[in-house]
C-alpha cells in the first residue's frame, strides 16, 4: 500500500505542478499586459521563460545525476515557490526584475520537470504497476491538469486579480514538494545513478548527446517531433485565430475549438489508458498521427463550418492522445537509467524546439499565401512528417519491442502443432518460429538459453562473465558491453578478493603449522606422545 501511494503521490504533484504552471502560463502575462500595456512586452516574458527552460533542460539536468533526482525535483520545487512568490511580490514594480525572476523560473523548472520524470520509473516498479499504463494514465492527467489550470486561472485572475493568481500558483509549487518529500522514497542506487556519480560535468553531458547521437530511433522520432510541434503551434496562435476571424469572427469559437481538443484527448487517454498493454504500439502510433495530425489543417483550408471544425479538433484531441505516452514509454524503456536526466533533457529541448519558431513560421505562411494557402502548406508538410514511420517502418517497428508489451501468448499446444505440421510438410504455416537466445545474469552467474517461441530447446548452460563479455562485444552495443563489463569486473574484484583471503588464511595455517613442528621437536625421544614438564 505504500509502494502504491508513492506512485499516487508523485502523479498527484506532477498533476498539482501542471495545474499551477497552467496557471502562471495566463496569469503572468496578465499581469504584464495590465501593468505595461505593452504587447511586445509579454512576448519578451515569454520568451525570457521558455530560453531557459530548454538551455536548463540541456545543460541542468547533469546535475541531478551528481546530486541526486529527488533532492533536486525538492530543492527546484521549493525554490520555484521562492521565485514565484517575489514574482507576485515585486513583479508590478521594474520590468527587468519581472524578467530576471521569470527566466529564473524558466531554468528551475527546466530542471525539476526532466528531474521529476526520471523519479517515475523506479517507483512505478516499486508500485508493480506496467509502465505502459502509467504512462497513458500520466498523459491524460497532464491534458486534464492543462484544462482545469486555465479554468482556476481564469475564475482566480477574475476573484483575486493577478497577483493573487501568482500566489496560488506559488502554493502549488510548495505542494508539490511536500508531496515527494513525504510520499516518494527511492534508493541511493536509484537517487544517485553511477555513472553520474563518477563522471564529471562536461563528461556526463558529452555522454548523453552521444547516446542520442546513436539512437537512430530516437533521432527518428525526436526530429518528427519537432516538426509535428511546430506545426501544432503555428495552428493554435496563427491558424485558428486567423481563421476564426476569418469566417466565424467570434473570438468564443477560440475556446470551443481549443475545447475541443481537450475534451477529445482526455477521453481518447482514458480510453488508450485502459487499452494500452493490448494495443500495437507502432500501429496506433502511426494512426494517431495520420488521423490527429494533417487533417486538422485540411478541414479549415475546406470548410468555414464551426461544426465541422468541432468534430475534428475532438476526433484529433482523441486521436493524438496515444503519441505522448509512446514516445513517453519509448525513453523509459530504451534510455538506460544512468543517463535519463541528460537525454530527457536533450531530446525535450529538441522536440520543445519548435514551439517558438511555430508562431513566426505560420505567420510568414499566411503573410506569403493567404490563410488557406498557409493552411494547405501546413497540412503537406505535417503529412510529410508523419510519413517518416512509414517509410522507416524496419526501424520504427522496434517500438512493439519496447520492454513491458503484453502481446496476447499463442497457446502452446498450437505452437507444438503448428511446428510439427511445418516440419512434416503437412501445412504451410508461414515462416518457422524464429529462434531466440537469451544472455541472462542471476543468483550471481551468467546463463544462456535458448527458445523457440515459448518452447525451451536446452537447459540454460552457465558461462563464465569473460565468455559473457566476449559475446556482447559482438553486438557492438556500447552501452550493454558496458553494463556486462561492469558486472564482469566486479565479479573479478570479487573473486581475487577471496584469492587474497584464502592466501591470507594458508600464510596463517602455515605459520601454526610451523609452530608446531618446532614444539613437536623438543618432546622426550623415549616416550612419544609425552609433553615436557
Amino acid at each position: 500500500m505504500q509502494r502504491r501511494a508513492a506512485l499516487i503521490g508523485l502523479l498527484g504533484a506532477e498533476l498539482v505542478s501542471t495545474v499551477g504552471s497552467r496557471m502562471s502560463f495566463l496569469a503572468i502575462p496578465w499581469l504584464v499586459l495590465v501593468t505595461t500595456d505593452d504587447p511586445t512586452k509579454v512576448g519578451v516574458v515569454a520568451f525570457a521563460e521558455a530560453l531557459p527552460y530548454i538551455l536548463a533542460g540541456i545543460f541542468g539536468t547533469p546535475l541531478a545525476d551528481r546530486f541526486g533526482v529527488r533532492e533536486v525535483s525538492i530543492g527546484t520545487d521549493l525554490a520555484s515557490a521562492l521565485v514565484v512568490g517575489a514574482i507576485a511580490a515585486f513583479g508590478s514594480g521594474d520590468f527587468t526584475v519581472l524578467v530576471v525572476l521569470i527566466a529564473t523560473l524558466g531554468a528551475l523548472r527546466g530542471v525539476g520537470d526532466k528531474s521529476k520524470r526520471v523519479l517515475l520509473p523506479p517507483v512505478v516498479e516499486a508500485s508493480g504497476t506496467p509502465m505502459a499504463r502509467v504512462t497513458a494514465v500520466f498523459s491524460a492527467l497532464n491534458r486534464m491538469a492543462m484544462v482545469i489550470g486555465a479554468a482556476v486561472a481564469g475564475v482566480l485572475i477574475a476573484w483575486l486579480g493577478p497577483v493573487g493568481a501568482i500566489w496560488a500558483d506559488a502554493a502549488t509549487f510548495a505542494a508539490c514538494a511536500g508531496v515527494v518529500v513525504a510520499l516518494v522514497r527511492i534508493t541511493r542506487e536509484q537517487n544517485h545513478p553511477a555513472r553520474g556519480a563518477q563522471e564529471s560535468y562536461w563528461q556526463g553531458l558529452r555522454t548523453g548527446f552521444g547516446f542520442v547521437r546513436r539512437e537512430r530511433l530516437l533521432r527518428s522520432l525526436v526530429g518528427m517531433m519537432f516538426v509535428t510541434n511546430l506545426f501544432n503551434q503555428a495552428s493554435a496562435v496563427v491558424f485558428i485565430p486567423m481563421w476564426v476571424r476569418e469566417h466565424l469572427g467570434s473570438p468564443v469559437a477560440l475556446g470551443w475549438i481549443g475545447g475541443a481538443f481537450a475534451l477529445g484527448a482526455i477521453a481518447g487517454g482514458a480510453a488508450f489508458a485502459a487499452l494500452v498493454t493490448r494495443l500495437p504500439r507502432y500501429a496506433t502510433l502511426v494512426i494517431g498521427y495520420f488521423i490527429g495530425g494533417a487533417p486538422r489543417f485540411l478541414v479549415l483550408a475546406l470548410s468555414d463550418d464551426l461544426r465541422v471544425a468541432l468534430a475534428v479538433s475532438f476526433v484529433s484531441g482523441v486521436a493524438m492522445s496515444s503519441v505522448n505516452p509512446t514516445y513517453g514509454l519509448l525513453m523509459f524503456e530504451r534510455v538506460p537509467r544512468a543517463m535519463q536526466t541528460r537525454v530527457f533533457g536533450l531530446t525535450g529541448a529538441i522536440t520543445f524546439g519548435g514551439i517558438p519558431l511555430g508562431g513566426m513560421v505560420g505567420a510568414w505562411a499566411v503573410e506569403t499565401l493567404g490563410l488557406s494557402g498557409g493552411l494547405w502548406l501546413a497540412g503537406a508538410a505535417y503529412f510529410a512528417a508523419t510519413l517518416t514511420p512509414v517509410f522507416g517502418w524496419r526501424l520504427w517497428q522496434q517500438i512493439n519491442d519496447i520492454k513491458g508489451k503484453a502481446a496476447p501468448d499463442t497457446p502452446l499446444w498450437q505452437e507444438y502443432l503448428s511446428e510439427l505440421g511445418r516440419r512434416m510438410g503437412l501445412v504451410d504455416t508461414g515462416p518457422a518460429v524464429p529462434v531466440s537466445v537469451t544472455l541472462a545474469y542471476a543468483g550471481g552467474g551468467w546463463t544462456v538459453t535458448a527458445r523457440r517461441g515459448r518452447r525451451r530447446l536446452a537447459r540454460p548452460y552457465a558461462v563464465s562473465s569473460a565468455a559473457a563479455l566476449q559475446h556482447v562485444a559482438a553486438l557492438e552495443l556500447p552501452d550493454v558491453y558496458e553494463t556486462v563489463e561492469q558486472v564482469h569486473l566486479a565479479r573479478r574484484r570479487a573473486a581475487e578478493q577471496q584469492a587474497a583471503a584464502v592466501r591470507a588464511n594458508l600464510r596463517a595455517l602455515e605459520s601454526t603449522l610451523t609452530e608446531l613442528r618446532a614444539a613437536s621437536a623438543q618432546w622426550p625421544s623415549g616416550q612419544p606422545g609425552e609433553r615436557p614438564r
